[in-house]
C-alpha cells in the first residue's frame, strides 16, 4: 500500500508542476532538451518521492532539481560548444521568430547585453523572480540561503543593469569610426 501513495503522491505532484518545470527548461534550452529536462527532473522526484517536499515548497525543490539537470545537460554538451558560440555571433535582425521582432529597438537589445554581462548565477536569479515569478523565499529556498540576501542580490542587480544600460550607448559612438575632418590623405 506504501506505493500506491507513493503513486498518488507522484502523479499529484507532477499534474500541478510539470507545466512549470517544462517552462523552466524551455526558457533555457531548445524543446527537445526541455523535453529531456523535465523527465529527467520528475524521475529525480520519483526516485525521491519522500524527500520532496510538499505544498509551496514543492516547486521550488523541483526547480532546484532542474538547474542541476540543466548544468548537466550543460556539461555534457561541451561538443556543441562551438556551435553555440557561432550562433551566439549570428546577427539577430537575420532570424524572424516573434522575440526577434519585438526585440529589435535599440534599447532592447542594449538591455539583453547588460543582462549577458551580468555573472551567470546573477542571470539565473534575475530570470528566477521574473521568468519564473518566484518569490525572495522561494528563490532563496531552492539556492540554499535567505530570503534577505536573495532580494540584496536583486536590488544590485538591478543597480548593475540600470548602470550598464547607459553605457553600451557611449561605448558605441566611441567605436564607431568617424571621418576625417581633413579630407583626403595629407603629407
Amino acid at each position: 500500500m506504501q506505493t500506491d501513495r507513493a503513486d498518488r503522491q507522484f502523479r499529484e505532484m507532477y499534474q500541478e508542476n510539470e507545466r512549470r518545470v517544462l517552462a523552466y527548461f524551455l526558457r533555457r534550452t531548445d524543446a527537445t532538451s526541455a523535453r529531456d529536462g523535465a523527465a529527467e527532473t520528475f524521475l529525480v522526484a520519483w526516485r525521491r518521492i519522500d524527500e520532496v517536499p510538499s505544498g509551496e515548497h514543492t516547486l521550488p525543490w523541483l526547480y532546484g532539481v532542474a538547474r542541476r539537470v540543466l548544468a548537466n545537460q550543460r556539461r555534457s554538451r561541451n561538443r556543441y560548444a562551438a556551435l553555440g558560440r557561432k550562433l551566439a555571433d549570428t546577427d539577430p535582425s537575420e532570424d524572424q521568430s516573434p522575440e526577434v521582432i519585438v526585440l529589435r529597438r535599440a534599447e532592447d537589445r542594449e538591455m539583453l547585453d547588460a543582462v549577458a554581462r551580468l555573472r551567470p548565477e546573477d542571470q539565473e536569479i534575475l530570470r528566477l523572480a521574473v521568468w519564473e515569478e518566484l518569490s525572495h523565499s522561494q528563490i532563496a529556498d531552492m539556492i540554499g540561503t535567505s530570503a534577505h540576501a536573495i532580494a540584496q542580490r536583486i536590488y544590485r542587480i538591478t543597480k548593475q543593469l540600470a548602470r550598464d544600460f547607459e553605457r553600451p550607448s557611449s561605448r558605441a559612438e566611441r567605436r564607431i569610426p568617424r571621418p576625417s575632418s581633413e579630407g583626403g590623405g595629407g603629407s
